[in-house]
């Protein structure tokens, strides 16, 4: 198998915009290459965050950090699939050694999205192996996942604490000052004009992810030359209006979204079962079920496993503190919102 290929870019990746968010991370990998350079060793950097929030950004961005200090670096960046579909190849052909020898002689490797690995237990494993094979030959690794190590499910111990190991950095959702922030940085990118009103609007009613946020502008911008009118507080009011409207959804609908956002079977967000994995995302099913639809305590309980009343208000009541409290809640319920407007 033949050395992967440096990572070489014909323009410098987009800075990511510095915010509380991913304040943290954005030092991290604004370092990356530092101790390499002062002839130390680089710490390995766990990056996790829910979809969309930036870590791909981030991780380029530090890429390029590092190639800015070691210009002859070889670096490699891929997906955990990616990286398991390789390896899927080397076992089939029978070049497993060649595969690891290939990779270890990199001086930086990044994986994404380690997740897909769950239920992988021979990835894994070569994974571990590959880690120790490149902190041996003084390669810097980074990892990003949509949980901190602790929160990976089907993990060996030695993998999990190897991730612990370094730098461990997490970015949420961001609050609404930072959307006001990302939405200006993005619409002056596109050069697009809206009213200062409406990016407040936008930025406080809308609380999804970068990327989401994103789309939005696409959208308001389709919506301004259908209309022939600026994008001004009123479009954007007209805008969330449409995007509040959520006709002809059932119980089943609402459990299929929130199964799928979790990464759950829907029989089991429906069982009776109360493993910690299935409290939570069982809780945001109930608590869109009496909002999107005022299905009642009961009707809801019965849906989710014969639960009472008071199970399923105590959800509700739980997931309502956290939408106030918690970074990351607020995207994903919108999340399903939004695939739940497209069904319906």
């Amino acid at each position: 198998m033949a050395h992967p290929p440096s990572s070489k870019q014909s323009a410098p990746p987009e800075i990511p915009l510095r915010i509380p968010e991913n304040d943290e991370a954005y030092t991290a990998f604004a370092n990356w290459g530092l101790a390499r350079e002062e002839g130390e060793e680089e710490p390995v950097i766990f990056l996790s965050g829910p979809a969309g929030c930036g870590k791909s950004l981030l991780v380029r961005w530090g890429v390029q950090q590092f190639l800015n200090r070691h210009r002859k670096a070889r670096t490699l960046v891929l997906t955990a699939a990616e990286f398991a579909a390789q390896l899927a190849d080397a076992s089939s052909q029978q070049t497993i050694p060649l595969f690891q020898a290939a990779l270890r002689d990199l001086d930086l490797l990044v994986i994404e999205d380690l997740q897909a690995l769950q239920g992988r237990p021979e990835t894994q494993v070569q994974l571990l192996h590959l880690m120790i094979a490149l902190r041996e030959h003084e390669g810097a690794m980074a990892f990003t996942a949509n949980s901190p190590p602790g929160g990976l499910t089907g993990f060996p111990p030695r993998l999990i604490s190897r991730f612990r190991g370094g730098i461990t950095v997490r970015i949420t959702a961001p609050a609404a000052e930072s959307r006001l922030k990302l939405l200006v940085q993005l619409a002056r990118g596109r050069k697009l004009r809206l009213s200062r009103e409406a990016l407040i609007h936008l930025a406080n009613e809308f609380p999804v992810t970068p990327r989401e946020l994103g789309g939005v502008l696409t959208r308001l911008e389709s919506m301004s030359r259908q209309h022939r009118r600026p994008i001004d507080l009123e479009l954007v009011r007209r805008y969330l209006d449409r995007e509040a409207s959520l006709p002809n959804l059932t119980l089943p609908d609402i459990a299929r979204e929130v199964a799928a956002e979790f990464g759950l079977k829907l029989t089991d967000l429906r069982s009776s079962r109360r493993t910690r994995e299935l409290a939570f995302p069982r809780q945001v099913a109930m608590w869109l079920s009496r909002q999107l639809l005022g299905e009642s305590l009961l009707s809801v309980g019965r849906f989710y496993g014969g639960r009472d009343h008071t199970t399923v208000g105590h959800a509700c009541q739980r997931v309502t503190e956290l939408l106030a409290s918690d970074g990351e809640l607020p995207s994903r319920v919108e999340r399903i919102r939004r695939r739940l407007r497209q069904e319906s």
